[in-house]
This record gives C-alpha cells, sequence and structure tokens, in this order.
C-alpha cells in the first residue's frame, strides 16, 4: 500500500560509539539522498552524541544517537530498511510516522525531555538487603 502522499517521519539511529561525525554526516547524507529519490524532503537532522546504555546492544554499553526528521512518500521506508538494515555501524534504529499537522518544531520540547532521561546517569546503587528483624537468628548464628 505504498503511494506518493507525503507523510512526516521520525528515524533514530543508534550508532557505534566510536564512529566519527564524519562518517554520522556521511551516513546521514546518503539517507538523506534516498529519502531525495522519491520526493521527499529531509526537515532536520539531530545528533544528541554518545549516550550510555541500560543494558548492552550488540555487545556495546554506549552509543551515538542521531534523529532524521523527514517527510516523504511511504514507499522510501524500504529503501531506508536496504540501506541501513546491514550496516554495521548501527546498532538499532526505528522509524516512526509523524501525526498529520505534526512539524518538526513541535518535537523540540518532547526531543529536549527524552534527552534529559537518556542523559541522566545511573547513580542510584541496587537497594541492600534488609537486615533481619530483632529476634530472628541471623545466618552467622544459625551456623
Amino acid at each position: 500500500m505504498g503511494g506518493n502522499t507525503l507523510r512526516g517521519y521520525e528515524l533514530c539511529l543508534i550508532l557505534h560509539s566510536d564512529i566519527t561525525d564524519e562518517d554520522i554526516d556521511a551516513l546521514t547524507n546518503s539517507i538523506g539522498e534516498t529519502i531525495a529519490k522519491q520526493n521527499g524532503t529531509v526537515l532536520k537532522v539531530e545528533k544528541w552524541g554518545k549516550k550510555n546504555f541500560k543494558f548492552t546492544i550488540k555487545k556495546q554499553s554506549k552509543g551515538n544517537y542521531c534523529f532524521v526528521y523527514f517527510s516523504a512518500p511511504s514507499d522510501v521506508l524500504r529503501d531506508i530498511d536496504r540501506l541501513i538494515r546491514f550496516n554495521e555501524r548501527i546498532l538499532r534504529y526505528n522509524v516512526v510516522r509523524l501525526p498529520k499537522g505534526f512539524t518538526v518544531e513541535q518535537a523540540e520540547p518532547v526531543v529536549e525531555e527524552a534527552a534529559e532521561t537518556v542523559a541522566e546517569p545511573e547513580t542510584e546503587e541496587a537497594p541492600k538487603a534488609e537486615q533481619a528483624e530483632e529476634g530472628t537468628p541471623s545466618a552467622e548464628a544459625t551456623e
């Protein structure tokens, strides 16, 4: 069910942690060229930089986040998927269709809030085991 109707999309890329800015620019340029071939337009590219993961992704604990906002026909999604699916420098990616009438300016507060959430370092340690209640023998006392 492809079509020529332009829709807004957000592409989230999580890239390998040691990728350079030049490599990121080259990747976003090739994505932009793919979008332009289908009569689409790249509206905005945001680089959030390197962030720590809460869990490992492909044996990596950090990654570079990059967001590409664009408008294009839905057919371009197959081409973008083909372009980035087997790229080993891309750890994860996701394309989200934006609601009708959505503008990039509306994304600003959401993006800033999400960046703060992702950037928060995990400072809390796991809660320690509760001590035995009074009157209950401890593990050492039962040996």
